[in-house]
């Protein structure tokens, strides 16, 4: 009885170790922003439960403003506070002053998207509220573009200007943009200028 116990015994052991582990995760390939569960056919998850209607899109520029805010902070961008008023304006009438492109540094995000941080730097003295960069690439589409919740951003198929009455650019002061784009781009700077 003891041979045939330890036979047993022996092969039981063996199965268990060849056999492969067993394993439930299986790997992320999706890494955009469409975050989901199946327990409600693809609801969306805003932090730590099910999104209501319309608190998704809430929720992610709360997130992006204030990761946003933490990076000017970081990088030394304040908001100047002016006595700028809201109007509507004609861009092509507006006071310019000098500037340029600082530095471009551009990341393949797979998928056929680029994610592009231009700094831009205000050489003139006049404090700029209007900024238009022209992305040069005649296949390349600009797909986002942003610099903080207090710039708003108005996007062409190959121009985008922001605009604020908020903040400004002051003199020898650089500011960050992200430009997302379909292909690998190349900016010009086309204008500064100050409301």
């Amino acid at each position: 009885m003891k041979p045939v116990l330890a036979a047993t015994l022996l092969g039981v052991i063996s199965v268990i170790l060849l056999l492969p582990v067993a394993n439930a995760l299986t790997p992320r390939s999706d890494f955009g922003d469409n975050v989901s569960t199946y327990r409600l056919f693809g609801s969306k998850v805003c932090g730590d439960h099910l999104c209501k209607p319309g608190e998704w899109n809430t929720w992610i520029n709360n997130l992006v403003s204030s990761q946003l805010k933490k990076f000017n902070t970081l990088i030394g961008i304040k908001n100047i506070p002016t006595n700028i008023k809201n109007a509507s304006y004609d861009a092509n009438n507006l006071p310019y002053t000098k500037g340029d492109i600082t530095r471009i540094s551009t990341f393949n995000m797979g998928g056929g998207q680029f994610t592009s941080f231009v700094s831009i730097t205000n050489n003139g003295p006049l404090g700029v509220n209007h900024i238009t960069i022209s992305q040069t690439n005649p296949d390349v589409k600009t797909l986002k573009a942003w610099i903080s919740p207090q710039w708003h951003s108005s996007i062409s198929l190959y121009q985008t200007s922001f605009d604020t009455s908020k903040s400004s650019l002051t003199q020898d002061q650089t500011l960050n943009i992200v430009i997302v784009t379909d292909g690998k781009p190349a900016f010009t700077l086309d204008s500064l200028a100050a409301k």
